[in-house]
């Protein structure tokens, strides 16, 4: 009994063994796919923010207690239009004395016209109630402008966009300080930093490829309008502007990534960006695997381009295992398509 248990354990050991050998020596197996001809889409990546075309940030030019907001976010407005109001009795105030020193001054230059036409009073006399009169003239504008600063104006025709600081009556305001911004949500561009060594690929009318969080998985369009001459020294970045259609779902103030394309190649050979290692792309030949040195063009998420180094009728190994080694047997079935 015990020798035909040792037999049977024996021949139990010899097959785990011949299968562990069978494992180490057996050729791995790797998917192989086609290279497929395809478009190949260079592109610059860039941030920017939607803004209006025309637009303007507008505040107050002095200190003061706001008296009255007859505009809301949303509102359309008009040039010239007030937004707000700020106290202004002690100017009107010094306005009403200045019109009162006016109307005395003028009185009394009438006067001395009067009696140096007669001979009664000096060609100095006369020149004096000139001056004082030319002086309180100056003091009423003078008033006048103080007064106009009181009164918060739209500087163009569109809409309030945002309140900066939601101020509401009661509220005191600080010199040159933005409480509204004011532009045309019709005519919208996106502002965008491009790297300053992508700068050199930019050109006007180059189509943008956009994409905004509000609209996930949307690809909204736009073309480069214009490039400003002079970048940013220190974030190294240069502005460019990309106009937008008339009909975009996008909105002022959002923000966005974009893709301005500066090259397309329509008849690009293309394999899986998985299949590329370092430099090279892996490949199956005569039940080998074979590095292939090959110069890329665009990679992309899924595909990369292959400008030369690799042929229509190359078998590539879509998914090279960590380890694959130059000339290594390897057993090839056709990858999986989605």
């Amino acid at each position: 009994m015990s020798r035909k248990f040792l037999w049977v354990g024996g021949l139990i050991l010899l097959g785990v063994l011949a299968g562990g050998l069978f494992l180490i020596f057996s050729p791995a197996s790797v998917q192989t796919v086609k290279p497929h001809r395809g478009e190949a889409v260079e592109a610059v990546y860039a941030t920017g923010t939607v803004e209006s075309v025309r637009y303007a940030y507008v505040g107050s030019k002095v200190i003061g207690r706001v008296t009255d907001v007859p505009v809301r976010e949303g509102e359309k407005v008009s040039e010239g239009q007030v937004l707000a109001v700020l106290d202004a009795r002690e100017v009107i105030s010094q306005l009403q004395e200045a019109r009162a020193k006016l109307d005395l001054a003028r009185s009394d230059l009438s006067r001395a016209r009067r009696l140096f036409k007669g001979g009664h009073v000096s060609k100095a006399a006369l020149d004096q109630a000139v001056s004082v009169s030319q002086a309180a003239e100056s003091a009423v504008e003078g008033a006048k402008a103080r007064l106009d600063e009181h009164f918060i104006l739209a500087p163009l025709t569109g809409e309030v966009l945002r309140s900066v600081k939601q101020i509401k009556p009661g509220d005191m305001v600080g010199a040159n300080q933005n409480l509204f911004l004011i532009g045309d949500p019709s005519s919208l561009e996106i502002n965008a930093e491009v790297d300053e060594e992508d700068i050199p690929r930019i050109k006007p009318g180059q189509a943008a490829l956009i994409r905004a969080d509000a609209f996930s998985g949307q690809a909204l369009k736009g073309r480069v309008s214009r490039i400003t001459p002079h970048g940013d020294p220190v974030a190294r970045t240069y502005r460019v502007y990309i106009s937008l259609p008339s009909d975009t779902p996008l909105l002022s103030g959002m923000t966005t990534e974009i893709n301005i394309v500066v090259d397309e190649r329509k008849d690009a050979l293309l394999v899986p960006v998985t299949a590329i290692s370092g430099a090279g792309v892996w490949v199956f030949k005569d039940g080998r695997a074979h590095l292939a040195d090959v110069t890329l063009g665009t990679v992309g998420e899924e595909m990369a381009e292959i400008k030369s180094g690799l042929d229509d009728t190359a078998e590539v190994i879509a998914n090279p295992p960590s380890g694959l080694e130059e000339g290594q047997r390897v057993q090839a079935a056709p990858a999986e398509k989605d």
